[in-house]
Order: C-alpha cells, then structure tokens, then sequence
C-alpha cells in the first residue's frame, strides 16, 4: 500500500519540479511585460486559501509563468486546473507537469486575453489566478476576462497580482464598481519579483476579489487597443481601419488624429469608418 506523503515531502517535491519547470521557463519575455515572482510569492500566492479547499473545484490561471499552478496540483486535488497563456514556452512546461510529474488534471488553453473569452470557459471557474499588464488596459482586459471565467452561481474568487502608479490607484475601485465586485482584501507588496517591474520595483500588491452573481464583464468582446506597458506608454500609436480599406493612422500626432477618440469620432478619411480601430501591436492576436 502506498503511504501519504507528509507536508514536507510535498513541499520538497514542489522545490524539486520548480527548478526544473524554471530550467524550461528561462529568462522573462519583456513584450508580454513578464518579470516573474520569486519561488515564495509563487507558493505563497496559492497558500492563501487552504490547499484543501481546491480539492474538487475548477481553477484557472491567466497566464502562468509564474509557476503558480504547481503548488496547487500537488497539494490538491482540483476538478479542473487550466493554464491560458500565450507564451509558446507554456504548453512545454504543461506537458512535463502532465507527462513526467503525473499531474493529470492540469491543461493548457492557448488563448490571448485581447481576444474575447472562449465559450466554453466563460461561467466556469471557482478560483481564477490572473496578472495583467501594469497598464490602466491591462488591467481592464485581465479584470473582465477573469470575470467571464467566473462561475457566478457558487462563490468565486479573484487573485489579482497588479501594480499602478499611486496617482493611479482609484482606477482599480472605479473598476470593481463598474463590475460589481468587491474586495475582500488587499495586500501590500506581497508578490515579490526577480526582476523589476515598468514601475520600477520589485514588489506588488495582490487583491482578493469576490465575485457575485451579478457581477459583469466590461470588455465583452475583442479588445482591440495597447495593452502591454511598452504600448500603453507610447506617445505614438498606429492604428488601422478593420475594414477592407486597411488604412493606417497615427495616433498621438498633431498631423492626424490626438487620440483614439478622436479617430473615431472623425472616423476613416478613407471609408469613413467609425470604428472599433485595431491597435497595430507588434504581439498578434491569435
């Protein structure tokens, strides 16, 4: 008969595949605003709701290459744990947890967040891990996403790792209301990273999010503007008209149009298109 193991011989084989899971994870990706929490806040992060509460629940993490998801699948025993991401290094690092770990129940979804949520994830999740590009966008985009994964008619929760500039911070309570949901709790630079953030530091808040059966998304459908720090900062954008015309407009300049509003209240010299306009990034929506 195969003994149980304790909470240290669990604890020890998460260190064990961590540093192996991080051979095949590498350095960070600046254009997807990646900077990596550290092995603690990775752990710790999950460890804020017993390990026994996951059991037989679904959960998902939007975007995960902060390794999250392992604590979870070794600790628990969820009904459904699901990594969406975009970064081609993800589904690699799922197959070795699936394959040589034998986490079976862990699944990759390639899915970008711009790009409305897929059916049959929207409603569905109790517990969603998700952090968004430190950008006013970003988190918007990673807010409403999480909120379309939310199962609604049981309590769910939040775990949303984010930054923003002080002068800044009403943005996040401005969203909340919008989507009616609530915080339950904040705290203060509790993810550590590796690496500095745009911000400049090397910590973030992280905030416990209930959801509520009326709570709502506010980006139903694509997004279709900047979205990662280095877009978001940039005094000039392009944009281009989705229809067949295909004209291409700065944004931010004097010579066209100041601001996307702007754009789009003029609409398309060309076809006089009103939009929505697609922000020209260089990461493709797929």
């Amino acid at each position: 008969m195969k003994s149980i193991p304790t909470e240290e011989e669990l604890f020890e084989r998460i260190d064990k595949v961590y540093f192996e899971l991080q051979e095949l994870r590498g350095i960070p990706n600046s254009d997807y605003d990646q900077y990596y929490v550290s092995k603690t806040s990775s752990i710790e992060r999950v460890l804020l709701e017993h390990p026994d509460n996951y059991n037989g629940k679904r959960i998902i993490f939007l975007g995960d290459m902060d390794l999250s998801s392992l604590p979870i699948s070794i600790l628990s025993k969820p009904k459904d744990l699901a990594v969406l991401d975009i970064d081609k290094r993800i589904p690699e690092i799922v197959f070795n947890m699936k394959v040589k770990q034998k986490i079976r129940n862990i699944r990759y979804v390639n899915h970008d967040i711009r790009v409305r949520m897929i059916i049959i994830l929207k409603n569905q999740f109790d517990y969603i891990f998700v952090e968004p590009p430190m950008t006013e966008e970003g988190l918007e985009v990673g807010l409403t996403r999480a909120v379309q994964c939310a199962n609604k008619e049981s309590p769910s929760r939040i775990f949303l790792s984010f930054d923003i500039e002080s002068e800044k911070e009403d943005i996040l309570e401005e969203l909340v209301n919008k989507m009616n949901l609530e915080i339950e709790e904040k705290k203060t630079d509790f993810n550590s990273y590796e690496y500095k953030t745009p911000l400049n530091k090397t910590v973030s808040d992280l905030y416990i999010i209930k959801v509520k059966q009326n709570s709502k998304e506010t980006i139903a459908n694509h997004y279709y503007g900047p979205m990662y720090y280095r877009e978001s900062n940039s005094h000039l954008q392009l944009y281009k008209c989705k229809t067949i015309c295909g004209e291409s407009f700065n944004v931010g300049s004097e010579d066209e149009f100041n601001s996307i509003d702007e754009l789009e209240k003029k609409g398309c010299p060309k076809c006089n298109h009103k939009g929505p306009f697609l922000y020209n990034s260089s990461i493709k929506m797929e």
